[in-house]
Parts: C-alpha cells; structure tokens; sequence
C-alpha cells in the first residue's frame, strides 16, 4: 500500500485541482458552506421532531445519501476514466495497481467530505447517548457509506466489463447514468410503494405533527426489512466484522474486474474521449454521435453541470413549498384552493421553462463550435439533438413534481391532463428558445457563467417562448371565467397545444435539412 501512495497523490491533485477561476472559487465556498449549513440544519430538526432510536437511523441514512451522490458525482469520473492510460500503460506497473489508486483516491473525497459534515452530528449524539455509543456510531457511518461506495463501483465496473457490447459511447454512458440513478432510488420507490396509502394519509392531514409521523413510518418500515435487521444491533462486533469482510470483497473484486480489460478499454475509451470533444468522423453522423457530443457539453464545465442538475431539482423542490403553504393553508385565501391543480401546473410549467438551459445551446459550445459548422454534418440534427437534450432535462423535473402532488393525495383526470399539457408546452418552449442563439451565439467567454448568466441571449430566447405560455394560461384562464367545466377546459386546451405542436414540427423540426 506504501508504493500506491504516489499514485494516489497524483489522482487527488489532478481531479481535485482548485479551480482557477476566482468567480469559481468563491462559488465552491459558498456552496460548500451552504450544504454544510444545510446539512446541520436537517439534522438538528431530525433531532428536536424524532425520537433517539430515530434520530440515529436518519442520521446515518443522510449520510448514505449524501456519500451516494458524491459518488456518483466525482468517483465515477477518476475511477472509470481513461485518461491516465497512455502516461501509466507505458510504464511497467501492474495493473491492478493503478486501479487500486484510482478507487481509494476516487472514493476519498466523498468519505473524508461526508465525516467532516458528521462533525456536529457526532456532538448531539454524545448529547444524546453514551460516548462509546457515539463513537460506536460514527465508525459505523463511515464503514456504511464505504460499502455503499464499493457497492456501486462494483456493479458499474460489471457494466463497464462488457462496454464493448453497447453499440454507441452514448448508449453505454446513458446506461451507466440510469443504472445510477434506479439504484439511488429504488429505496425510495419501494418505500413509497409499499406505504403509499399511509403516506397519503399522513400528508393530506398536514400540520405540525407530520413530519414526526411521516418520520416515524419511514423508520418503523426500515427496521421490519431484512436487510436492516441483519446488521443490527449495528454497533455489535458482529456487524462490523461482516461489514468489513463485504467491503473487503467488493474491493478486491471491483479491482479484478476494472484491471482485466484496463487495455482494452484504454484503447477504446482514449480514442473516444479525444473525439467526442468535438465530433466522431462520419458522413453525416449516427444520432448516438450527436447526442454524444450535446452530453459532452455539459459535462465538459462543472458550471454547465451544475446548472443542468439545479434545472432538475429546483422545480421539485418548489413543488414541496408550494404544496406545504396550501396544506397548512399559510395564505389564509380559501379561494385559491378552488384553483389550485392549476395554479401548480403553471408555476411547474414556468419554472420547468426559465430554469432550463435550452436558451444558450450553442453559446456554451465556445471555441468548439467551428466545428459543428465546419464539418459534413447536419445542422438540422445538431439542432433536434440539443433540443432533446434540454426536454429531457425539464420533463424530468416535471415528472417528479407531478409524483410529488400526487403524493400529498392530489391527481384525478383533470391532473393527467395537465401533465400532458405541461410535458408538450415545455417541447413548445425548448423548440422556441434556441433560435436565436442558433444564430446569434455568444462564443469568446472565458469563464463558463459568461455564456449562459451573462449572456443577453438568455433574456433574448425568453421572448421567443415565454408569449406562448402566457397566451395558454390567458386562454386557459378565459375558458374558467366563462364557466366552461374544468374538464372541459382543460380538454380543450390540451387540443389547442397538441394543434401547435404539430404546426411547430412541421416548420423547425421537420423542416428540410439545409438551414442552419
């Protein structure tokens, strides 16, 4: 292990460099500053709402769910990259090696960053419990969130095993992504699945004492599952001593699978991710390569990421404090309740809209956008694919805060409906909004948050979209004024937006492939 430590080095300081941007900098303080503030927050409302035995569940489960999406954010890229293969693969060092370096320096950042959150959390359990207890716990924590590293690595290293049998980069990659996201949820779904009933229950009596009861049930639901009960009592030896042979295994094998094709893989993946920055050579390009190159984008500045992640996530979460001020009734405005599936259709639609990054597509291409207009390739299908890229974006946002609404015991026809609605206006949208920065993009910035904060096509592509939602909601509006059904209404506007799509199609979608 005392010869892997130079690469180890070598990993940390080269995927996590300080950024050089000053602007950067101080939004990487900020936002660590704000998630740790958070973070105690949560933990400290757990504390003073829930009972011990409680307390101590949810604070490990928080910081599971932290490491995961950590891990998912930065292990993967040092782990799974290919980028060191022709500086290492020259060299005669074992492959195993390298690989083991890059797991534990992958995976460092994400434990070390998720124990110093824990800092606070360990103080209200020495409050709490007994200090053996509270330390007992904390190691606990540490080794969870580790086989929870292992665990994942393990089962995308079987993925990237067989990535030669995918027929795109972007395929696998998008493969990768969803196996990601089914395993961070599927606690979630099933737990929802299985106490649905109760779940509604609890939300549509919101009041003071929800969030205890809704903590209460998801506790309780945990503590019958199998899995849960065979590590607890979890600070015995006996589920140390069998955490710790899991973690073992996992490592070594993750390490077996990722090193037997390390060439392999080295060849294939260096020559992808030295074309993908720009396009893959072809006549007129396979979809896979377009969508590659709009994935490439965005994940080729952090700034550009984390824009498209806040654009997932913001819209739910507006979802949640929309829906509490007209559970607990805040507003005192009785009327509003008569009206408020549509009310919550539009706000999603409008924050779905304004919150997305389909208005500067091509300004955050940069300097390499020449070549999207200097090689053979279709203009058209390059436009189609950022367009997909930027619904795909809003419609999970949407999806998600429908599922929350109907969480809180809303939904019937008229909700289906406006999802519909919704989900074909938010097309609408991002259909309208390049188009001007189809042709006028914003290309010599320096710092990512030029191309998209400051950049005047933002504003610009809001008048090419936003008249069409305002004159939907004025229609929607009249029709409910002039005491037409809301069914009805909801029907015919549902007509109207399936009408303009069509005519939308046919004159930028579908249109022939020679403007550009």
């Amino acid at each position: 292990m005392k010869n892997n430590i130079p690469f180890i080095k070598i990993f940390l300081t080269s995927l996590y460099a300080k950024p050089k941007q000053p602007m950067i900098q101080v939004l990487l303080v900020l936002a660590i500053i704000y998630i740790a503030i958070q973070y105690t927050v949560l933990n400290l409302m757990i504390y003073f709402i829930a009972s011990p035995e409680e307390f101590l569940f949810y604070t490990i489960l928080l910081s599971n769910a932290i490491t995961y999406i950590l891990i998912a954010y930065f292990a993967i890229s040092v782990v799974f990259s290919q980028k060191d293969f022709f500086i290492l693969a020259q060299l005669p060092i074992p492959t195993e090696r390298i690989v083991m370096s890059k797991i534990v320096s992958g995976v460092a950042f994400p434990i070390i960053a998720v124990s110093i959150l824990s800092i606070p959390t360990f103080i209200l359990l020495l409050i709490e419990f007994k200090l053996g207890i509270a330390i007992k716990s904390i190691f606990f924590m540490v080794v969870i969130n580790g086989l929870i590293t292992l665990c994942l690595l393990f089962i995308l290293s079987i993925l990237n095993h067989v990535r030669t049998a995918f027929i795109q980069p972007s395929v696998y990659l998008l493969a990768r992504m969803m196996v990601m996201l089914a395993i961070g949820t599927s606690p979630v779904i099933y737990f929802i699945a299985k106490e649905y009933r109760a779940i509604s229950m609890i939300l549509e009596d919101f009041d003071s004492s929800t969030i205890s009861d809704f903590l209460g049930l998801g506790y309780r639901f945990a503590m019958q599952q199998p899995l849960v009960e065979l590590f607890y009592p979890w600070y015995s030896l006996q589920s140390f001593l069998l955490l710790f042979v899991l973690c073992l295994l996992l490592f070594k094998a993750t390490i077996k699978i990722i090193a037997s094709k390390y060439y392999e893989h080295g060849l294939l993946v260096s020559s992808v991710e030295k074309t993908a920055k720009v396009w893959k050579w072809g006549s007129k390009g396979t979809w896979g390569n377009y969508l590659q190159h709009e994935y490439w984008i965005i994940q080729v500045e952090p700034y550009f990421k984390m824009h498209a992640i806040l654009g997932m996530i913001l819209t739910p979460i507006c979802t949640i404090i929309f829906l509490t001020i007209f559970q607990m009734n805040i507003l005192q405005a009785d009327w509003l309740a008569h009206f408020e599936s549509y009310l919550f259709a539009y706000m999603v639609l409008l924050l779905s809209c304004t919150n997305n990054i389909s208005g500067t597509p091509y300004s955050r291409e940069g300097k390499y956008y020449a070549s999207s207009i200097t090689l053979p390739f279709d203009p058209q299908k390059i436009y189609r694919a950022k367009v997909m890229i930027s619904t795909c974006i809003s419609t999970i946002a949407v999806v998600i805060s429908y599922i929350i609404y109907t969480l809180f015991g809303k939904g019937d026809i008229t909700t289906i409906l406006l999802l519909l609605i919704t989900v074909l206006l938010v097309i609408a949208y991002n259909i309208l909004s390049p188009l001007y920065d189809r042709k006028h993009p914003l290309l010599d910035w320096t710092n990512p948050s030029e191309a998209i904060k400051s950049n005047p096509t933002v504003l610009i592509s809001l008048v090419y979209g936003l008249p069409l939602l305002l004159i939907i909601a004025l229609l929607h509006v009249s029709l409910l004024i002039f005491d037409i059904s809301p069914l009805m209404a909801t029907v015919i506007i549902l007509i109207v937006v399936i009408i303009f799509i069509y005519k939308l199609f046919n004159s930028t979608i579908m249109k022939g492939y020679v403007d550009h």
